[in-house]
């Protein structure tokens, strides 16, 4: 039995989340209101006789490891760790030697920043780094807070300086700040101005790093290793979380002056992406703190395309609410977080238009556009003259349209297509039906009901994927969301964004898992027959899922949903209205 095995087992679902919510007993199952979205009516059911939970109004999920994951905002490895503490189970000794080795690279990256910001103030050599700080109008202040360092131009000076704290050259490499080679490790940074990079609990993870002179490439990062991974982080966030929660606000911009420069003008809502596309990982970080998230990318052609592929993302990975049932456009649910997009005077990024006016900013702020305005200003540059541009029109706002939360606005809007590209709204309406989501999209947000201690089907199609690279293909309709044991979603996930080098990305305290699963023995079995397998795991996983659903529907929702509408039904016969029957 493994540990996650062992912990589930002793841990009883019911009582870890009455720790968190106040639960009432509903049949066999437990509600409450969902802390992951605001509602009135209790959507939100936890199921003993499976050990899972759902919420019917968000469509978040899973098993007690998904909930404590989700509310406390923790990895799998940190969500173990609590936990394990909880049931009283000891952690392996791989998983403790796991720990201590990540908590050491932590521990690197603390000390390497502390020894830059040192330099940056004192050194000699730094002078034409704080020259350049002095030109951003960056203050000491600002400075000190976000520990802001230089890097001697030294092949390794950094190297020494650790090596004296009592740090191995493995440990160095691992974190990121030598570069191996035949000869020994060497300082990865050297003459640029550092920029300590953090998660939200405020350890460092990694570096940016800027060249301060015609060097090559202008910014250079940490690379990817077991604490760092770029497309996860949001610069700043550790710093503008309390301001988020507070303002209710969040907005993402592209490089690290951006941040500096905001939040030295108290505009502290404001995190980067380190010059990244926007992405998945990243939206997870901030989703659970914010109901209203703001896109402030570049003005140009590039910025624009960004700000559409950053759209699409948000778009996928909120959390939505979703509706009994599908509205007269056929969607079925909305977006619980608004999204914006802020319009940048051509030519300027949003550190320029700060130093010159806060005042200024704060208004862009304030008047961002509704994503929909941002997409019939972007659809009103396509030349509707032609076909092809009228059916790409067509296929981005319909579903935008469609998931409107307010049907007055649902209306207005496709009025405006209609009358963009010339087409009446019954033949939108109609072109709406044939762009219904497919099921796999139908499934995206919704979690599964039910977990199992073992599950040979997950487990089956994970050595599938992970031992037949070539599949990867072939696997684009399945999704987190088939898997209902948290281990293997995660290691699902971790292929999804690196499936080469999947032991950079997955959670340490799944290696043993990971590797279980790479050696298990799987009969030999053609090409052909490898991507029938593969497609029989995807099928039979969706029907499970809607099996499950549908059981708990007849079963245990449907009873409480009819006894409401009973007593709906007599509220409305003593006032004497029956009208909104006829609707």
């Amino acid at each position: 039995m493994s540990v996650v095995d062992d912990i589930k087992q002793r841990l009883d679902i019911v009582d870890v989340i009455s720790g968190y919510l106040h639960l009432e007993k509903s049949g066999k199952s437990f509600k409450a209101l969902c802390p992951f979205h605001q509602e009135k009516t209790a959507s939100f059911f936890v199921f003993p006789e499976r050990q899972g939970w759902h919420c019917f109004g968000c469509g978040a999920g899973g098993d007690v490891f998904a909930f404590v994951m989700k509310k406390e905002g923790l990895d799998f490895g940190e969500a173990l760790k609590t936990l394990a503490q909880r049931a009283g189970v000891a952690l392996t000794r791989r998983v403790k030697e796991i720990d201590e080795r990540t908590e050491r690279l932590y521990q690197a990256n603390e000390a390497a920043a502390i020894y830059h910001h040192h330099l940056l103030l004192n050194a000699g050599a730094a002078q034409g780094a704080r020259q350049y700080i002095e030109r951003r109008s960056l203050t000491k202040e600002t400075v000190a807070e976000f520990q802001l360092g230089y890097s001697l131009d030294s092949w390794d000076v950094l190297k020494q300086y650790l090596l004296g704290k009592g740090f191995a050259e493995g440990e160095l490499v691992a974190s990121g700040l030598l570069i191996e080679s035949e000869r020994g490790g060497y300082d990865r940074f050297r003459g640029r101005l550092m920029f300590p990079i953090r998660d939200i609990k405020g350890r460092v993870l990694g570096f940016g790093a800027r060249a301060l002179d015609d060097s090559l490439p202008k910014y250079l990062n940490s690379p990817q290793t077991p604490i760092f991974d770029k497309g996860g982080i949001l610069y700043g966030l550790e710093r503008a979380k309390d301001a988020i929660l507070r303002q209710g606000r969040a907005v993402i911009v592209e490089g690290y002056m951006d941040v500096l420069t905001a939040h030295q003008q108290g505009l502290k809502n404001v995190v980067a992406t380190m010059g990244t596309a926007l992405s998945e990982r990243q939206v997870a970080t901030i989703r659970g703190i914010t109901k209203e998230l703001l896109l402030a990318l570049d003005s140009d052609a590039a910025g624009d395309a960004a700000t559409w592929r950053g759209i699409e993302v948000l778009r996928q990975t909120l959390d939505r609410e979703v509706w009994g049932m599908p509205n007269w456009l056929g969607a079925t649910s909305h977006l619980g977080t608004k999204i914006k997009v802020i319009s940048l005077p051509q030519g300027k990024d949003p550190d320029d238009v700060i130093r010159e006016s806060p005042d200024e900013w704060q208004r862009l702020e304030d008047e961002a556009l509704p994503v929909m305005d941002f997409f019939f200003a972007a659809a009103a540059k396509l030349d509707i003259t032609k076909p092809e541009a009228r059916a790409e029109a067509s296929e981005r706002l319909l579903p935008l349209i469609a998931e409107m939360g307010d049907e007055l606005e649902r209306e207005l809007y496709l009025g405006r297509l209609a009358q963009l590209i010339g087409v009446s709204e019954r033949t939108l309406i109609g072109r709406a039906a044939r762009l219904r989501r497919t099921k796999a999209e139908r499934l995206k947000g919704s979690q599964p009901l039910i977990t199992h201690s073992d599950d040979p089907l997950e487990e089956y199609c994970l050595c599938l994927l992970l031992q037949y690279p070539e599949l990867k293909e072939k696997a684009g309709k399945l999704s987190p969301e088939h898997f209902e044991r948290s281990e293997n979603r995660q290691i699902f996930l971790a292929w999804q964004e690196n499936p080469q080098q999947i032991e950079r990305v997955v959670d340490q305290s799944l290696y043993e898992h990971l590797e279980a699963l790479r050696a298990k023995l799987l009969p030999p079995i053609e090409e052909r027959e490898r991507e029938r397998a593969l497609g029989d795991c995807l099928r039979r996983l969706e029907e499970r899922w809607l099996k499950a659903k549908d059981e708990f529907l007849t079963r245990e929702l449907r009873p409480e949903v009819i006894e409401v509408n009973i007593k709906l039904l007599e509220g409305w016969q003593q006032k004497g209205d029956d009208s909104r029957w006829d609707r």
